[in-house]
Formats: structure tokens, C-alpha cells, sequence
């Protein structure tokens, strides 16, 4: 599989994943903010810190712009100059199906191309000035059947493993950086008990992440911080917990490179089962110990490591010393 291929593959998936986030934060936001009193600045602003993008936002817009709910959402949703903005994600998402037409189902880029087409025609903008919680809605509907389509119309080989492996590799990611910008602005007044502002605030972060229900169903500690925490990054049959989101991750690795030999060569699996490990060797009260922001910096800043591994490893590989060495005199014999 030539290395242009995989990485669109690889990134494909990664700009689905990056367009769903935003559109869930923005969807669950526009509800939660309608629940609890908060100052303005905390409304709208925290979701362009999970974004990655406070300096690129701060550098255009005056202060008072950011505590604009409608700038934040256009801003996220459709700015062109924004890379992580989820017109930018869902185009690229589609140039890249574009370019790899040849290696995915049909089924799938009609349902990638069918969605961009809709969000990029006056349906889909006519609809976001109408009824912006319907359009958040229908963008992470049509992304979850993209993935329902992916899964059972495309063939289960290396062009599948690295789509899987981008898209889990960037959930893992943003599910960390949500929970740390959230943990850092809620931060439980008391360990043992949360405010009614808190526990809303926690519930809204789980709706965020699709894990609302699936924690409360098996939640035995109440609706807390800690207990948020633990579940979103240690649950290992939690399809959106950092842990499930990892160990899949390496599944993926060890399918690409079945039989590779532990040495150097294969970094990015290294680097990844390094997180792993660390996660599996502290418990969240250890966790809490030390601090709750450093683990998940940790963990967001490795996501960025891996991901920069796997295209040395994968799409821009070194080429041997040797082989150069070997090649540079034909050159002069031309």
C-alpha cells in the first residue's frame, strides 16, 4: 500500500471524528448554557480552547467578540480560515476520499460526498440561520452512518485499519482535551460532594462526549468529578474512553504490521504503548494526587507525539543510510 493512500486514509477518518466533536460541543452547549448562570466568558469560550485555536481566535477577534456566542459558533462551524472548523474538516475529509475514490466502498463516498454537498448547498446553511440544534444534530447523525457504512461496506484490510486508526487515535485526543478544559473550569468545590451547577456541568461534559447514558448506567458513585474522569479515561468497554480508544488504536498498529520485530523501526506502537501503560499503572486517586491536568496534558500532548510517529513510521519513512549509499552513484553514471 503506497504511503499516499494510507496517510488520506489515515486522515480521512481523523477529519470526521475532528467535524463530530466540535459539532457535539457546540450542540450541548447551546442547551447547558440555557441551565445555569455563568459569567460570559465561560459560556462560549472554553469550546474554542478545546478547539486548539485560543491564539488564532484571541489574534482576530476583540474581546468582547469572544464572549459572543454566534461569533464562537460561526467561527467553529463554517470560517474557512479556521483548519479545524467543521466545513474546513468535512472538506478535506471529502478531498481526501476524493483522491483514495479507488480504495473505499461506493457506499462510502456517497455518504461522505452526500454530506458535504449538503453542508456546503443553501440546504445546509439555510438550515443552521433555522434551526442550529437540528443542524448540529444532523451533521453527527450522518457521521455515525458514515461509520456504520464504512464498517460494513468496506473491506476489513489495511486501507480500513488506517482509517480506524486515525479516527481513534483523534477521539482519544479530543476526549482528553474536553475533559481537561472542562475539569479545569469546573473543578469540584469539595471532593466528596458536588453543587447542583456542578453536576449539570459534569452532565453536560458526558452528553459532549456521547457518554451520558452509558455512565449512568453504570455509575455506583454518583454523578462527581472523579467518577466523570475515571469513566471517560480508564473505561475499557466504553467506545469513547481514552483507554478503549487506545488499546483499539494499538489493534490497528499490530493488523498494519503483523508481524514486525520489537526494534526501533516500528516507534509510533512504541510511543503508544507507553500511554497505555501509564494509564493502566496509576489509579485516578493517584491521579488526583497529583493532578488531574497533568495527566490529561499528557495524554493530549502523546496523542500529538503518536500521531507525528506514525507519519515518520508510516506515510514519510527514513530511508536507510545504506540504501542511500548504495543508490548515490548511480546517479552520476546517467
Amino acid at each position: 500500500m503506497i504511503s499516499r493512500v494510507a496517510e488520506s486514509c489515515f486522515w480521512m477518518l481523523r477529519q470526521l471524528e475532528r467535524a463530530e466533536s466540535t459539532a457535539h460541543l457546540l450542540q450541548v452547549n447551546r442547551s447547558f448554557i440555557l441551565d445555569v448562570n455563568l459569567p460570559a466568558i465561560e459560556r462560549w469560550y472554553p469550546l474554542i480552547i478545546v478547539a486548539g485555536e485560543r491564539e488564532a481566535f484571541s489574534e482576530r477577534f476583540e474581546e468582547s467578540e469572544r464572549r459572543d456566542g454566534d461569533t464562537v459558533q460561526r467561527y467553529l462551524t463554517w470560517d474557512k480560515d479556521n483548519q479545524v472548523s467543521i466545513r474546513n474538516s468535512l472538506f478535506w475529509a471529502r478531498e481526501n476520499a476524493r483522491t483514495i475514490r479507488e480504495v473505499i466502498s461506493l457506499e462510502m463516498w456517497e455518504t461522505i460526498n452526500a454530506l458535504w454537498h449538503w453542508l456546503s448547498s443553501g440546504q445546509g446553511k439555510r438550515l443552521y440561520k433555522s434551526d442550529r440544534d437540528r443542524f448540529y444534530k444532523t451533521i453527527i447523525t450522518e457521521i455515525n452512518a458514515i461509520h456504520g457504512v464504512a464498517y460494513n461496506t468496506q473491506s476489513h484490510e489495511t486501507p480500513f485499519d488506517f482509517m480506524q486508526l486515525g479516527m481513534q487515535l483523534e477521539r482519544a485526543g479530543q476526549i482528553a482535551r474536553i475533559l481537561d478544559v472542562k475539569y479545569h473550569a469546573i473543578g469540584p468545590t469539595r471532593m466528596d460532594i458536588e453543587s447542583p451547577i456542578e453536576v449539570a456541568q459534569w452532565l453536560a461534559l458526558l452528553r459532549s462526549c456521547s457518554a451520558q447514558d452509558a455512565f449512568l448506567k453504570r455509575s455506583r458513585h454518583g454523578i462527581t468529578g472523579p467518577a466523570v474522569f475515571d469513566f471517560l479515561v480508564r473505561n475499557r468497554h466504553f467506545p469513547r474512553s481514552v483507554l478503549y480508544c487506545l488499546e483499539r488504536a494499538d489493534k490497528f498498529m499490530r493488523r498494519i504490521r503483523p508481524h514486525h520485530d520489537p526494534d526501533e523501526t516500528f516507534k509510533s506502537r512504541q510511543a503508544l504503548n507507553k500511554v497505555i501503560k501509564y494509564i493502566n499503572s496509576t489509579s485516578t486517586q493517584e491521579t488526583l494526587e497529583k493532578g488531574i491536568h497533568n495527566e490529561l496534558t499528557y495524554i493530549v500532548d502523546s496523542m500529538s507525539d503518536v500521531c507525528g510517529i506514525v507519519h515518520s513510521d508510516f506515510f514519510d519513512p527514513e530511508i536507510p543510510s545504506e540504501i542511500i549509499e548504495v543508490e548515490e552513484p548511480s546517479l552520476y553514471l546517467r
